[in-house]
């Protein structure tokens, strides 16, 4: 009968508080269909969200009174509003959420409520994480935000949430011991923060420090700090939400607080046993939730069933029956270990029938249980092998059509490269051609240009005798002339015959040496005699002193007598042509060494230009064109000199004039 009263009076109870909330949520909403104001507007959906809590509607109403307060710029109560929801969703690990909403709060709030705000989400957002076992993932997540939250490390309210956060990871890791050093640190660090920032994250911590304390063994200190909580609570309820929030469920957080008390009944004296059992009573007619239901009857479990004073079996069972009917919604898991405390409570309470009956149920039920998880487990594991045969065909399949494209690709890549180096070479051979006939072509003109200079040249250098020669042939058929000039003519004759001869020769020297590369037929001479017979047989001039510095013995080298003579000759006229006075010096040294001999014609003429080296070798070139010559003759020692297998080239280091260097091989 007992067990039915109370039965009735809790149904009832709930079921008026019920009917009281939703005659609440009617009323307001009708309200606030009647009013324009946004201030009483703000307050309604405030009021709403306090009803709604825990439940989706809360957000709802908490997101259209921050977009109220917004329209008159508002910024506490859109604070406010934004807070709630950040602090929902952190509490559930809906980590984007909560970066979404701290994102409008910084641009609403100010620096020093964004650096007392974003502390405590990160406190809240650990935790969560860490319930919804990704331990390691948040300890990382920690360490990287300390790593790199370097200049923010000094703030006091980033003091707390470190302490809190060091303290809180090993919880979780059971290392309770461990834990209370930096939970008590955290608590000293509160102290140090405004009074007004200061509940929130004094509540969180002297929560998570209670329990420390609680599964460290230490009931004691356990049960003193949650009074000091309780305290805190109801006093900051007292002063700030009882008028401003009428419709705050303070008793939800009170619940939990006295729950945990009743849990601590040894260490309460009998005053305070019942003190906390009457609060948690009254708590109990205004809950409507199965889950803090469910949390009211596991008090009353604890209560009758450990009570030091007197022990009621009965009330406990009832308690425990409430249970098992809200479990079979909630948590079927719980019931085998409900069932099994009713076995225990009436097996104590000497009834043995209904302590086997309950057993038998316990078993049978854990069986169910245990049959079932099999079963899913079976299914979950057939699911899975289900799921990875297909995903290893599709993988194979993919395999597969991954080779098939690659040789493709392959086939197709080696065909491209075949066409890319047929085209590069096709390319390169064009580019060659090309170049090849622009050489060519380079060649053809300078040939037609070489062909037309040396026409011309021919036709100025054989002009210039043969002008004489005919002149003077007319003047010497001429009576009109005095006999004794005339005398002198053929002397004029035979010296222009001379230099069209020279000419000639020289033409055909360069015809027959500029056909062929071979090397000119070589025998043993003397280098001292043609170089004595050469000095000898030069025009000397009176104001120029001619000098052959040579050595008394004889210097036998294999050369061609005919072409070297023709060289030292010709090297001799040039200085001499272009030098007025100073000296003309024929030398020659051998270097054993190197097997090889120099051959040098020094002068101190008018010199020639450094830019000019190269060019007083070319065909017809004449540095000064009023001075007589064919401008082949340096041309010719070249390839006389190229022929013998020497080099002849002009010394940069003489500057007093001209000194042309002749180098050839001593055998």
């Amino acid at each position: 009968m007992r067990y039915i009263l109370t039965t009735i009076f809790i149904f009832i109870s709930s079921t008026l508080f019920a009917q009281n909330t939703t005659q609440a949520t009617d009323s307001l909403l009708q309200l606030l269909n009647t009013t324009a104001s946004s201030e009483k507007k703000i307050q309604i959906y405030r009021n709403l969200a306090d009803i709604s809590i825990d439940t989706p509607d809360a957000k709802t109403y908490l997101l259209k009174m921050y977009r109220e307060a917004s329209k008159v710029n508002d910024k506490k109560n859109m604070l406010n509003a934004l807070n709630d929801i950040a602090v929902e969703e952190s509490n559930y690990y809906r980590k984007d959420s909560v970066i979404k909403y701290i994102g409008y709060i910084k641009k609403i709030a100010t620096p020093e409520e964004v650096n007392s705000l974003l502390p405590i989400y990160r406190m809240r957002i650990f935790d969560s994480q860490c319930f919804s076992d990704q331990k390691e993932e948040a300890i990382k997540e920690e360490l990287s935000f300390l790593n790199a939250e370097t200049d923010g490390s000094n703030d006091p309210y980033n003091k707390v949430a470190s302490a809190y956060i060091m303290g809180s990871s090993f919880y979780m890791n059971n290392q309770f011991e461990s834990a209370l050093p930096h939970l008590q640190n955290a608590i000293k660090l509160v102290e140090s923060l405004p009074e007004k920032k200061k509940f929130e994250y004094k509540r969180f911590v002297t929560w998570r420090l209670c329990f420390s304390y609680a599964q460290a063994g230490k009931t004691k200190e356990s049960v003193k700090i949650m009074e000091n909580l309780i305290n805190l609570v109801e006093q900051k309820y007292k002063t700030d939400y009882q008028k401003q929030r009428p419709f705050y469920r303070i008793e939800l957080y009170l619940l939990q607080y006295y729950s945990f008390m009743i849990g601590s009944l040894s260490y309460l004296t009998v005053e305070q046993t019942q003190e906390y059992w009457n609060k948690i009573q009254t708590i109990g007619k205004t809950l409507t939730n199965d889950l803090d239901r469910y949390n009211y009857y596991l008090c009353a479990n604890n209560y009758y069933s450990n009570n030091h004073i007197k022990k009621d079996y009965p009330r406990a069972i009832e308690a425990n029956d409430s249970l098992i009917r809200i479990a079979k919604i909630l948590a079927p898991i719980n019931l085998p270990g409900l069932y099994n405390i009713n076995s225990l409570l009436y097996e104590e309470s000497k009834d043995y029938p209904n302590a086997l009956k309950y057993l038998k149920i316990s078993h049978q039920i854990q069986d169910s249980l245990t049959t079932d998880v099999a079963h899913k487990q079976l299914n979950e594991l057939q699911v899975k092998y289900d799921l990875n045969a297909l995903n290893n065909e599709k993988t194979m399949l993919e395999i597969k059509n991954k080779q098939t494209l690659l040789i493709s690709l392959s086939i197709l890549l080696i065909i491209v490269i075949s066409i890319c180096t047929y085209l590069y070479f096709s390319w390169k051979k064009e580019k060659k051609m090309k170049m090849e006939l622009k050489v060519l072509h380079g060649k053809a003109q300078e040939s037609e240009k070489m062909k037309q200079a040396f026409i011309n040249s021919i036709c100025h250098e054989i002009r210039t005798p043969l002008n004489a020669i005919v002149g003077f042939s007319d003047l010497i058929m001429n009576d009109e002339i005095d006999m004794e000039m005339r005398r002198e003519f053929p002397a004029e004759i035979q010296k222009s015959t001379v230099l069209l001869t020279e000419l000639v020769n020289s033409m055909l020297e360069v015809a027959n040496l500029d056909v062929s590369e071979e090397k000119l037929p070589c025998e043993p001479a003397d280098l001292r005699n043609i170089c004595t017979q050469e000095m000898e047989q030069l025009n000397k001039k009176p104001e120029i002193e001619y000098i052959l510095d040579i050595a008394p013995e004889s210097m036998i080298i294999q050369t061609n007598v005919q072409y070297l003579t023709q060289v030292i000759g010709h090297l001799l006229n040039n200085a001499n042509k272009f030098t007025e006075k100073g000296c003309i010096t024929l030398s020659y040294e051998a270097d054993k060494q190197q097997e090889h001999i120099s051959i040098s014609v020094t002068d101190t003429g008018r010199g020639i230009p450094e830019e000019k080296y190269e060019e007083v070798f070319n065909r017809f070139s004449k540095l000064d064109t009023f001075v007589p010559g064919n401008g082949l003759g340096l041309y010719l020692c070249r390839l006389i000199v190229k022929r013998l297998a020497g080099e002849i080239k002009i010394d940069p280091d003489y500057t007093e004039g001209t000194r042309m260097i002749v180098t050839l091989p001593m055998h």
